[in-house]
């Protein structure tokens, strides 16, 4: 058994920095006392022995995980062509219209997700859980059911509203893994975001317009008359799958609510010994408590930079794909669209599948958070080139073997760039005052991610379509002109997260 620090506490006063008992690695004095613990280890080398993971609820979580990302991002490939197809605006101001659809979700997601983490610290995960699954099911076909723009919104707000429980799977995770085997767990967990990348452009892309596009399979009505309707039902199938491996496979983790006395995980650090006092603490802590803590602090502030930054992207490339070539973008059908995105989530999951562990394992988490960030300027600096690159190549410039290969490596920089989310996890639950508490630590910085996600869209979207909508930029083909401002962004952004360093008192690592 691994001793406890001799610093911890549980009172209010001794959270405005974290201790040696919340780190995520032992310390050198805590291998030597394991190394002792072990006949026959050598106490110069001795590790601390993995505990066996909960396989079965690990991969339960990852299918509840990842049906949010696949009911956010289904959309994105035909979300432009829904909006043209209702005729409520011109043309040329669809972008706008589409980020108020897009915003809608995050915007819910805002006022939902510290509650939702705050609920589940009190009657537990599980039911969390499974009430925010049907609700994606249940709002994403009502979305494809939808014929106004009223219609379209309202059901992304509701599906954003009810599918904040992204911080209590996050808390999951931590309550079911540990400080020994966190460095193989947290990567394989990770994938769950990029697979819905993958999967969720794959069947908006596919199934948008199926009854046009496969009358042999969807020539019903209502496929006709909901043309993206099919793909809103497949993710929402996907959704109740996950709800029901939920429900068969995840156990309780809550300390208070456990029925097995523990999670999976072993016990390594001296706040997960006083699971009982920290209840009743975690009951009592406040947003403004979490918030003199300096890592939380400093993970909210940099949460919020990092989604805004993402999203714009996302959201920023799809338009760009949309735009007609003489107007500053690539002029690419939905289909193409959905397999661009579908290509970036298998770098993405080819990044956490091999890269992840690595870094985890060598590397300072806030350092390399820091890192990351500033990769964000230089995606965007290389949008208006592919633009370039596509007038030279037209008409047939989706098929262009060097259009393609700058898209998948201005892809591959964004995911890279995105690897602070995996960390950011890693990091609430590290300094997370008590574990009852970490349902609460996550939905803070979830909701700052929220709050990101919900501006990001309109302000990126309405950017872009303004300036394209001038003469003047119109008349000199000067669409790029909007790159500047989100390199700009970009780099304040970057240099938000600088603070994450003198507030986390990671553990550097060699």
């Amino acid at each position: 058994m691994i001793r406890m620090g001799p610093d911890h506490t549980n009172s209010l006063d001794g959270i405005d920095a974290p201790n040696e008992s919340t780190r995520l690695l032992p310390g050198e004095d805590e291998e030597r006392t394991l190394s002792t613990e072990i006949p026959g280890a050598n106490p110069l080398n001795a590790k601390p022995l993995p505990t066996p993971l909960p396989k079965a609820q690990l991969g339960a979580l990852i299918a509840v995980r990842i049906a949010d990302p696949i009911a956010y991002q289904q959309i994105f490939p035909y979300v432009n062509q829904f909006i043209a197809d209702l005729r409520i605006t011109e043309p040329d101001q669809v972008g706008f219209y589409s980020g108020l659809v897009e915003s809608a979700y995050s915007l819910a997601q805002v006022l939902s997700v510290y509650q939702w983490g705050k609920i589940s610290d009190i009657i537990g995960r599980r039911p969390v859980v499974f009430i925010g699954l049907v609700g994606i099911a249940v709002t994403t076909t009502t979305f494809g059911l939808s014929t106004t723009f009223a219609g379209i919104v309202a059901s992304r707000f509701f599906g954003g509203l009810v599918s904040g429980n992204v911080a209590v799977i996050h808390s999951i995770l931590g309550e079911i893994t540990d400080d020994t085997n966190q460095d193989f767990a947290v990567p394989i967990y990770s994938l769950s975001w990029p697979t819905g990348t993958i999967i969720g452009p794959l069947i908006g892309g596919m199934l948008a317009n199926a009854a046009t596009r496969y009358p042999r399979y969807f020539s019903w009505p209502i496929f006709v008359k909901h043309p993206y309707l099919p793909p809103c039902i497949v993710s929402a199938a996907c959704a109740l799958l996950g709800a029901s491996l939920g429900y068969m496979l995840i156990k309780e983790t809550l300390p208070s609510k456990r029925k097995d006395g523990h999670s999976g995980a072993r016990t390594l650090s001296a706040a997960e010994s006083h699971n009982n006092a920290d209840s009743s603490y975690a009951e009592n802590t406040s947003v403004m408590a979490l918030l003199s803590i300096p890592a939380i602090r400093a993970l909210t502030i940099s949460g919020f930079a990092l989604s805004f930054l993402n999203l714009s992207f996302d959201v920023v490339f799809t338009l760009f794909c949309y735009t007609p070539l003489d107007a500053g973008g690539l002029g690419l059908e939905p289909a193409v669209i959905g397999d661009v995105f579908a290509s970036a989530g298998l770098l993405s999951v080819f990044l956490r599948l091999f890269a992840m562990p690595y870094i985890l394992r060598h590397f300072d988490y806030a350092k390399t958070y820091n890192v990351c960030m500033y990769i964000w300027p230089v995606t965007f600096i290389l949008l208006p080139p592919l633009n370039f690159i596509a007038r030279a190549n037209a008409p047939s410039a989706p098929a262009s073997a060097l259009m393609w290969t700058g898209l998948l490596v201005v892809f591959s920089l964004s995911k890279v760039a995105a690897i602070p989310h995996t960390l950011s996890m890693l990091l609430i639950k590290q300094h997370a005052p008590s574990p009852s508490a970490l349902g609460r630590s996550n939905g803070l910085v979830q909701f700052a991610m929220c709050i990101a996600r919900a501006v990001a869209p309109i302000m990126v979207s309405t950017l872009f379509t303004g300036i394209n909508g001038i003469e003047w930029v119109q008349r000199h083909e000067l669409g790029w002109i909007w790159v500047v401002v989100m390199v700009v962004g970009a780099i304040l952004g970057a240099g938000v997260t600088r603070r994450i360093g003198s507030g986390t008192g990671s553990i550097n690592r060699l």
